[in-house]
């Protein structure tokens, strides 16, 4: 009787994590819908951004209602007051995603025989590209804070106070990796590397960085992909009138029509990504309790 009890009751905190986040997802969810329906007509070019507004609008609502009202979460537990200040911590995020991205592709061109080429002559590419590129910077920008509030806001928070950071770690980054399995040319491969990018998001949440720098690692990743080599984000291509990538032969090295993030160029600089984060937010730690 008393295991029952005592299951009874370690059951209990799981249970309630997974209620109030469904209903932060459902609120999520009907709120970005909502914003959807409003009769506006942007530009085409500038469609993933509109996409992304209404998603960012949408979670960031249920965001505050349902972590900062009902739930009762800091803004601080909910990542939105770091020890490094939102600013640098995002600059960071930025610059560390957009180095891995880069090194993720030098890896596919030395290793996988990939290939960027350059289309026309350089005095047209830079207005071809500025024309194409501000829309989706734009795009990525807020693309990048819609998956962090969904998965490594509010819903990563909550699990881990219940469960603690390691499990809630791993299952935020399954359903990370399940959230992205019907893109265009996923593969095992690839979908493994998304979890790993969960986890490596995940890591960044908890560093000191806290939310800024997993949303800046998002979208410099996914930016530096796109519009730095005009390599496939997760297996979506955009096109840039400049630049062309191609694939290799080796679709474990370079990931083929999905990306980078379909190959082991991926897995390697997510695992050294994520290990340089867990050591930093060890030592800012251990800086922590010795002061």
């Amino acid at each position: 009787m008393t295991a029952r009890v005592s299951f009874a009751r370690r059951a209990r905190g799981p249970a309630v994590a997974v209620a109030w986040i469904v209903a932060f997802t459902v609120l999520g969810a009907a709120a970005s819908y909502g914003v959807t329906k409003v009769p506006l007509h942007p530009d085409p070019r500038w469609w993933l951004a509109w996409s992304s507004v209404a998603t960012v609008l949408g979670f960031g609502l249920a965001t505050w209602i349902v972590g900062r009202v009902l739930d009762h979460r800091s803004w601080e537990a909910l990542g939105w007051r770091p020890r490094t200040g939102v600013p640098r911590g995002l600059l960071l995020g930025i610059g560390a995603g957009a180095v891995m991205a880069a090194t993720a592709v030098v890896l596919a061109v030395a290793g996988g025989r990939a290939a960027v080429t350059a289309r026309g002559a350089w005095a047209a590419i830079g207005w071809t590209w500025t024309t194409a590129a501000v829309p989706l910077g734009v795009g990525f920008l807020l693309a990048a804070l819609t998956e962090e509030l969904m998965f490594r806001g509010y819903p990563l928070r909550r699990l881990a106070d219940a469960v603690g950071t390691g499990p809630a770690t791993a299952i935020v980054g399954l359903g990370f990796a399940l959230a992205h399995l019907g893109n265009p040319n996923a593969t095992a491969f690839s979908t493994v590397n998304v979890g790993l990018a969960g986890v490596w998001l995940a890591a960044a949440f908890f560093s000191p960085g806290a939310m800024p720098l997993a949303w800046g690692a998002h979208f410099g990743w996914n930016a530096t992909l796109a519009l730095g080599f005009a390599a496939p984000v997760s297996g979506y291509a955009f096109p840039l009138p400049a630049l062309e990538y191609r694939p290799g032969p080796h679709q474990w090295i370079d990931g083929g029509a999905f990306g980078p993030e379909g190959g082991i160029v991926a897995t390697l600089v997510t695992l050294a990504g994520t290990a340089g984060l867990v050591a930093w937010s060890r030592r800012a730690r251990g800086a922590e309790a010795a002061s």
